[in-house]
């Protein structure tokens, strides 16, 4: 597996090429704050979500009329990205549609994935274009998953500001059109019942920031995004890893027509147009 190694003096960063996959962030003291993948429970770290995020209806759209077959979260994170830029602290990803990619997702792009390191923290950022002649429509987003080394009940969730908490409910990997209410509060208490039919969406969150942290106070890691169209939580009964997901789209619903440029939180790209969406994590060192 090739890698990419950021360094800077307090932190450290590495990043898989397959996908552009962040791999280890953290640095001596604290170890790899990222899932490590040491038990058979889920085979990816943190995965780059492009061309759409979470789940097509029947794994498939139209477009113009024809139909394409698209497995969930889109292709990117299995495909080889080249190198485009790379300094000590910052390294940029590329991935460019070809031939294969046409077949299942019919727009021209250059989509990058940029890491930057400081002395406090990480920055990931999305970057767009639409390289054709028609109007592109896509989504994007991470899946970073860090890692628990107690029962998911000792941690709990932090919002920078009291947020009503009401997720979006799933049938399977769809959007019922049902919501469940949990309150307003700054807080959210980890348990694996709030998973029990998959992921805790939030959609349009006004929270800024949002931090993993143990009962004993201690923070894990914060996530911050000043843009985000949805979060996403998730992780699987008892699996020592926890997601935090910031996303621009989301699956489909469960009466989704099935034409991509209709779908429920897809962004569009006129021709030429770029588009640049950026979180960052901070964690405590």
């Amino acid at each position: 597996m090739k890698t990419i190694e950021l360094k800077s003096l307090k932190l450290q960063a590495s990043i898989s090429l397959k996908g552009a996959e962040l791999i280890f962030f953290g640095n001596e003291k604290t170890g790899n704050i990222l899932w490590s993948k040491q038990t058979a429970h889920w085979n990816r770290v943190a995965p780059n979500l492009f061309p759409i995020v979470g789940r097509l209806l029947n794994d498939s759209y139209t477009f113009q009329g024809k139909s394409y077959s698209l497995s969930q979260h889109g292709f990117a994170r299995d495909r080889e990205f080249e190198v485009a830029e790379q300094h000590e602290t910052k390294v940029r990803l590329r991935l460019i549609s070809d031939a294969e990619s046409l077949l299942i997702y019919p727009f021209s792009f250059v989509f990058d994935v940029i890491y930057s390191l400081s002395e406090t923290g990480l920055a990931i950022s999305y970057e767009t274009q639409n390289t054709g002649e028609e109007t592109m429509h896509y989504s994007v987003g991470g899946h970073p998953a860090f890692q628990l080394d107690e029962p998911l009940e000792n941690y709990y969730l932090e919002f920078d500001e009291a947020i009503q908490l009401e997720r979006e409910e799933l049938a399977g990997s769809y959007f019922s059109g049902e919501t469940a209410y949990y309150g307003v509060s700054t807080h959210l208490n980890l348990s694996n019942e709030l998973f029990e039919n998959d992921a805790f969406v939030l959609k349009n969150p006004h929270f800024r920031s949002v931090s993993l942290k143990h009962i004993d106070g201690k923070t894990l890691v914060r996530m911050s995004c000043n843009s985000w169209t949805a979060i996403g939580f998730w992780t699987k009964k008892d699996a020592p890893f926890l997601c935090i997901e910031p996303w621009w789209g989301w699956a489909d619903g469960v009466d989704s027509s099935g034409k991509l440029e209709e779908k429920a939180g897809i962004r569009s790209l006129d021709s030429g147009e770029k588009e640049i969406f950026k979180y960052e994590l901070k964690m405590d060192h």
